[in-house]
């Protein structure tokens, strides 16, 4: 961590220069992933908005985006944060396994301390240094989380990450995303599923983001890479999310009676103090009415406000253009949902 604390106080014409290198050095690299029994299938990327502009580097300190917080349970993660509802009795759980073993893990592949951690997308590279941080870059980010055998239902994803540095190809929806309630249908349509229908329904999924241009957004995917409308607000005072600073994300999506679904996005801007001050900046509650069009919703024969209250056995972490971001303490668990 002595090299990252480093690397992020160096003077701003340090951080260009090492830009520029790395830009370069990217466009003389291709065809370097490693070679593989079976190919993935392509994944499709969303319809994104024009690049970001320029900005300023923010403020050492940077502004709190407190909207409410509840008091949190009596439990702990196994990274010492506190978790904010119950673990379910016999729920699920996942934690990173990046307290060892260092290593380097790229493009379609598992990870050999961990059977349910596998990464997708295009030029992505995770670099895990075995002291509980890793450093992930690329086109197209995508961390599948899970296995065909297991689901998950009503989870709390826990994350710390770190915003540094983007490509050119970033745009406006680059950010921290996450998408729970999901199979294994975020590509190409050339298969059928289990049911016979366009593979690309399995690419349902509630969608949670953190964007870099500062807003918080929260989604439904009822066929991938179909949308409902974005459900959005602004966060950091209108300022975009800032560079250099440990930011405690819980991504948490929960049933509710009568078919009802709720999405919480909670913050902590004290890198896990005492568990973390944790605070909810953004929510939606999925009761009916959260539509796609019709016609998309027929090719998968379900209605176009289709609630996901069903298991599935993925929860995928994204990101697009990142040129250099951080993460450490992730944990995934199952919860039980208040009444």
């Amino acid at each position: 961590m002595l090299a990252l604390v480093s690397r992020t106080r160096a003077p701003r014409i340090a951080l260009v220069l090492l830009a520029l290198v790395s830009s370069c050095s990217e466009s003389v690299s291709s065809g370097s992933e490693p070679a593989q029994e079976e190919p993935l299938p392509v994944e499709l990327p969303d319809v994104v908005p024009p690049p970001l502009p320029e900005e300023p580097v923010p403020p050492d300190k940077p502004k709190d985006p407190v909207d409410s917080g509840t008091p949190a349970t009596d439990e702990l993660d196994d990274f010492g944060t506190r978790n904010l509802y119950p673990t379910a009795p016999q729920g699920r759980r996942w934690a990173a396994r990046w307290n060892e073993h260092p290593r380097t893990l790229k493009v379609a592949q598992q990870d050999p301390y961990d059977p349910e951690f596998q990464l997708r997308g295009v030029e992505h590279t995770l670099e895990i240094l075995g002291d509980g941080t890793a450093r992930s870059s690329g086109e197209m980010i995508r961390f599948y989380i899970g296995t065909p055998e297991k689901t998950w239902l009503n989870t709390e994803l826990t994350l710390y990450a770190m915003r540094v540095s983007e490509r050119g190809s970033a745009a406006a929806s680059a950010g921290f995303e996450f998408q729970t309630r999901t199979r294994d249908g975020h590509h190409e349509g050339s298969k059928r599923n289990a049911e016979g229908l366009d593979q690309r329904c399995d690419g349902h999924a509630y969608s949670s983001s953190l964007r870099f241009d500062g807003r918080a957004v929260l989604q439904k995917e009822l066929k991938h890479p179909t949308y409902t409308s974005q459900v959005t607000k602004l966060l950091w005072e209108g300022h975009p999310l800032p560079r250099y600073t440990w930011v405690g994300i819980k991504v948490i999506t929960y049933n509710l009676p009568r078919g009802r679904v709720k999405q919480e996005l909670w913050l902590d801007l004290t890198d896990g103090k005492d568990g973390g001050t944790w605070r909810k900046v953004h929510e939606h509650l999925d009761a009916g009415g959260w539509s796609i069009s019709p016609e998309v919703a027929a090719t998968c024969r379900i209605s176009p406000d289709q609630r996901l209250t069903a298991p599935e056995p993925l929860i995928i972490l994204r990101g697009h253009g990142i040129r250099e971001q951080w993460l450490k303490k992730a944990t995934i668990r199952e919860i039980q949902p208040p009444r």
